[in-house]
C-alpha cells in the first residue's frame, strides 16, 4: 500500500465537500476563556483524564501553555496550541483532530512537503516510500534530519498526536504520514538535509532533499501500483481457503450521516461470503482486519456470530462516567432512535438516575451465535483473524473476542491500539473558537478481564506483504498449508 500517496489523496477527496474554516482571529481573552473551558471540561467529562499524566504535572503544563497566550491568535494558531496541550494526556481518545482543512488549503495552493514516509522498527527509522528524484531506496535507514537524530526528530512531531504510548504514536505517523505534522510543526520548508544508511550495505550517505508539491509527488507514483481493492471483499483461494476482508465496521457506502450505522449492507455481505465459503467446502476461513480503522460491534457481532460457539460480549466491563456533555451527546442520538431497548435509550436512563461525576458499571447484553446453517462452530473449519499494527478500535475488539473466548486463532502482528482502553468517545465544542474536543467517557476492559492497557498479541506471528494482492495471499496460503500439516 502506498501510504503517503493514499494519505494525500484521501485528504483531498475527503474534504472535497467540506467547507473550509476561515482564518478567524481571536483576542487574548477569548482564547484564555476557551483554554479554561478546555481544561475544566476535559476533567469533568473524561473517564479519567489524569490516567497517564498526573494532575500536578498537567497543572504545570496548563500554566506554561497559558503563558503562551499573550495576544491575538489565528484559528490555526489556537488549534495547534490546544491540540498539543490535549495530546499531553497520552490517551488516544482524548484529542483534538488534526486541522485538516488548513492543510488542504496549503496543498491546493502548491504547498511543498518532504516526499517520504517512514516506519519505526526496533528504534530505527526505516524509509517505506520515497517520491522524489534522489537515490533513496525503500528499506534504507533514516539516521539524522538536519543534524538531529531521527527518533528525536520524530518525537517533535509525536507531540501533536493523541496516543497511549510511543509505539502507537509512531504507528499513527506511519499511517497518516509525516508530511501533515511537519507542516503543522514548522510550516513549509525549502529542503531537509538527510543522513541515511543503505539497507543492503550499511553505507551512510547524505542527501539534501528539496520539498515537493503534491502534484510533483503524484507524478512519481503514476507508474506504481496503488492498492485499489474494494473496501470489502471475499474470495475462495486455492486449497479450499476462504479469504474475507470485512472492511470497516460501519456502512462504508453511506451517502450521509444518517446511513453510517445502517447494518443492512454489511450483514448481507457477510452472509453472502460465508455461504459462498460453505458451498466451496473451505477448510479454513481467514478474516483480514489488517489496516482496519474499526467501527461498532453492531456490525462485527454479526460476523462473530457465524463462528462463535457460545454467547459473548465485546468487554468484560464497560464503566461509564456521567457528565453533562456525554448526556447531551446521547440525547442527540436518542432523538433519532425510536428503540426503547437500544443502548442509547438505556444510557439515558442511567444518566438520569445518577449524578454528574458518578462512574457506573453499564450492563452489557450478551451477543449470541447464529443458529442452524448460519453457524460453523460445530464444523472442522479453522477460523483465523489476521491483525497488524494498523488494526484499530473495533477491529482490535474482534481479535480480542476471538482470542479471549477461544473462537479462533489470531495471526499477524501485535496491534498498537490496546484492547483494554479508555474509549466510547464523545465531543464538546469550545464556545469562542468552535474547536471540537474529543474525550473518552468510558473504560472498556477486554473480554478476558485483563485491566492492563495493551494491544492484542497474535497467537501466531505472521509477516506478509500489506494488502490483498497476490503476494500477500500467496504468503497467507503458504502459512495455512503449514498449519494444516501441524494440526
Amino acid at each position: 500500500m502506498k501510504r503517503l500517496y493514499t494519505t494525500f489523496t484521501s485528504i483531498c477527496l475527503l474534504l472535497a465537500t467540506i467547507a473550509v474554516t476561515h482564518a478567524n482571529t481571536f483576542n487574548e481573552q477569548q482564547i484564555k476563556d476557551d483554554f479554561a473551558q478546555l481544561y475544566e471540561d476535559l476533567q469533568s467529562s473524561s473517564y479519567n483524564f489524569f490516567a497517564h499524566t498526573d494532575k500536578d504535572t498537567f497543572d504545570r503544563h496548563y500554566l506554561e501553555f497559558q503563558n503562551q497566550i499573550n495576544g491575538n491568535m489565528t484559528q490555526l494558531e489556537v488549534h495547534r496550541l490546544f491540540l498539543r496541550f490535549v495530546a499531553l494526556a497520552d490517551i488516544a481518545h482524548t484529542r483534538i483532530d488534526f486541522p485538516i482543512q488548513f492543510f488542504r488549503e496549503f496543498l491546493n495552493s502548491g504547498g511543498k512537503t518532504l516526499p517520504l514516509s517512514i516506519r519505526v522498527e526496533a528504534d530505527s527509522v526505516i524509509i517505506t516510500e520515497y517520491l522524489g528524484l534522489q537515490d533513496i531506496k525503500q528499506g534504507d535507514k533514516l539516521i539524522n534530519v538536519n543534524g538531529q537524530p531521527a527518533l528525536i526528530w520524530l518525537d517533535t512531531l509525536a507531540q501533536y498526536l493523541a496516543a497511549d504510548d510511543s509505539r502507537l504514536a509512531y504507528v499513527l505517523l506511519e499511517a497518516w504520514g509525516i508530511a501533515p505534522y511537519l507542516w503543522l510543526h514548522e510550516g513549509e520548508q525549502p529542503q531537509y538535509t538527510l543522513t541515511l544508511e543503505r539497507a543492503h550495505s550499511g553505507e551512510q550517505y547524505e542527501v539534501v532533499q528539496p520539498t515537493l508539491s503534491h502534484e510533483t509527488q503524484e507524478q512519481h507514483v503514476a507508474s506504481q501500483a496503488i492498492d485499489d481493492s474494494e473496501p470489502r471483499e471475499y474470495q475462495v483461494l486455492s486449497n479450499q481457503i476462504g479469504y474475507l476482508k470485512p472492511g470497516e465496521f460501519y456502512n462504508v457506502y453511506a451517502e450521509d450521516n444518517n446511513q453510517i450505522w445502517d447494518t443492512t449492507e454489511f450483514h448481507s455481505f457477510i452472509d453472502e461470503a460465508m455461504h459462498t465459503f460453505l458451498d466451496a467446502n473451505v477448510k479454513d476461513i481467514v478474516i483480514d482486519v489488517r489496516g482496519n480503522a474499526g467501527g461498532t460491534n453492531s456490525f462485527s457481532d454479526h460476523l462473530i456470530g457465524w463462528y462463535a460457539d457460545e454467547q459473548f460480549r465485546f468487554a468484560s466491563e464497560f464503566r461509564v462516567k456521567v457528565s453533562e456533555h456525554s448526556r447531551n451527546a446521547n440525547l442527540q442520538r436518542l432523538a433519532l432512535d425510536d428503540d426503547p431497548e437500544s443502548i442509547t435509550a438505556k444510557l439515558e436512563q442511567f444518566y438520569a438516575q445518577n449524578e454528574q461525576g458518578d462512574v457506573i458499571l453499564f450492563p452489557l447484553e450478551d451477543s449470541y451465535p447464529h443458529s442452524g446453517d448460519m453457524n460453523i462452530s460445530d464444523s472442522d473449519i479453522q477460523i483465523y483473524v489476521w491483525i497488524d499494527r494498523f488494526s484499530f478500535s473495533n477491529a482490535v475488539s474482534v481479535a480480542a473476542i476471538t482470542k479471549d473466548y477461544g473462537f479462533g486463532t489470531v495471526i499477524g502482528e501485535k496491534t498498537a491500539d490496546p484492547a483494554t482502553t479508555y474509549a466510547a468517545m464523545e465531543t464538546f465544542t469550545l464556545e469562542n473558537t468552535g474547536i471540537s474536543v474529543g474525550y473518552p467517557k468510558a473504560l472498556i476492559v477486554r473480554p478476558n478481564g485483563n485491566p492492563v492497557a495493551d494491544g492484542v498479541t497474535p497467537d501466531i506471528q505472521l509477516e506478509c506483504p500489506e494488502g490483498s494482492g497476490e503476494a500477500a495471499l500467496s504468503c497467507l496460503r503458504e502459512f495455512i498449508l503449514e498449519q494444516r500439516v501441524q494440526l
